[in-house]
């Protein structure tokens, strides 16, 4: 027990030197013992074990300002150590080799055709693309997105935005551990893994904040007191099945006038037609947010008519949230950013103008400030902040969230 305790303090130990100088590249070992209140002796070994394993380099004196000796700054290591990154989503895998400093060093896809299997797609996918690019010692750990709930108790995968197997069919978490049995693995959901990105790479000051991603659904994920609601799993809350008229349009869970069914691309037609004015846009078999955005800004009538009545919709599930856990800031990501600066604007008149006016004073709302690679970024930053161990082998380790 007393080796168990070591070794959890020393992987702690490791892993805060290691996100300071994430955090603030060219920090010295003088200013990482003030920072963690470490004594300078065991920052310095610390230091040194992270230095010989590649994960740090002293890159010699800096330019501090301090009379005396001046101290050696400390970085990141580039292109050492990477976590592969396999994304799910309709007909395809998309496959990432993500560098722990934050560079995606691959890019690659593999169609996934109606009757394929997932999980030997992704293998095969990782195999002829991913491995073979860096030595095997390079690998940290394997991360498998999907934009789904996974529920960590019945070790389910629950989607409805793309179609997989239910569980009569197939045990799909069983033939991932099976499959990558020799690695390190973690099954993440897409919007956790964009909303942590957020989190790490923006400098994000709030402790409670929410994500919302619009994607083919529209998830979200919490943070409440700096910590991650439910993990990375999106099984604590599903936003996108907020119903907001009870007799709307069936949604695939069940439920009826979900706000994934009532505002996501595929409203968008449907609306369109219903509201008036002419626009190019209504002859379009299916619209996206961004063409949608885009017409809105530059005059379109019947767009910008649209964008008012999704702004509303949305603003009435985002009331509920925020009297649910209120959160200090909202960031709309994904897809969201694509309506534009309108529909910001739109859901912020809205939001105040029908939600319990004493809880939103103090809420801000933005939209996400990374690119694409954000939810690779974020599974891979996720990964290695949360399951990887300094101290201890974790092969064949399957982790939920």
């Amino acid at each position: 027990m007393k080796l168990i305790n070591q070794q959890l303090i020393k992987n702690t130990n490791l892993k805060q030197i290691y996100n300071l100088v994430h955090q603030e590249q060219g920090i010295s070992r003088a200013e990482l013992a003030k920072r963690t209140k470490l004594s300078k002796t065991t920052v310095s070994a610390l230091v040194d074990e992270l230095l010989e394993r590649d994960f740090l380099m002293d890159t010699g004196t800096s330019d501090s300002k301090t009379v005396g000796r001046k101290p050696n700054s400390l970085q990141l290591k580039p292109e050492r150590h990477y976590v592969a990154v396999l994304c799910w989503e309709e007909e395809q895998v998309l496959g990432y080799l993500t560098d722990i400093c934050g560079s995606v060093a691959v890019t690659c896809r593999i169609a996934v055709k109606e009757t394929d299997s997932y999980v030997e797609r992704s293998r095969a996918l990782f195999d002829l693309e991913l491995l073979p690019a860096i030595s095997p010692e390079k690998l940290l750990g394997i991360c498998i997105v999907v934009p789904a709930m996974i529920d960590p108790d019945t070790r389910e995968i629950f989607s409805t935005s793309f179609h997989l197997p239910d569980r009569t069919e197939s045990d799909i978490v069983g033939e991932l551990a099976a499959t990558f049995r020799e690695y390190p693995v973690a099954l993440l959901n897409d919007t956790a893994c964009t909303a942590y990105a957020e989190k790490v790479y923006t400098g994000i000051r709030e402790k409670d904040f929410a994500f919302i991603n619009f994607s083919r659904g529209i998830g979200a994920t919490l943070f409440i007191q700096d910590t991650m609601l439910g993990k990375a799993t999106a099984s604590y809350t599903q936003f996108g099945h907020y119903s907001i008229d009870p007799a709307g349009p069936l949604c695939s869970c069940g439920r009826r006038g979900c706000l994934e069914r009532m505002i996501g691309e595929d409203s968008l037609p449907g609306r369109l037609a219903k509201t008036a004015g002419s626009s190019p846009l209504k002859r379009k078999d299916a619209v996206t947010y961004e063409e949608l955005g885009h017409a809105a800004i530059y005059g379109d009538g019947a767009a910008r008519s649209v964008i008012r009545d999704i702004a509303s919709d949305f603003s009435l599930a985002l009331g509920n949230l925020v009297c649910t856990v209120h959160p200090k800031l909202i960031i709309i990501g994904g897809k969201g950013r694509d309506l534009g600066p309108l529909f910001l604007e739109d859901v912020t008149e809205f939001l105040h103008t029908t939600g319990f006016r004493r809880m939103l004073d103090s809420v801000r709302i933005r939209y996400g400030l990374l690119d694409q690679n954000a939810c690779c970024n974020g599974a891979m930053k996720y990964f290695f902040d949360i399951h990887y161990n300094f101290t201890q082998d974790l092969s064949g380790q399957f982790f939920i969230g």
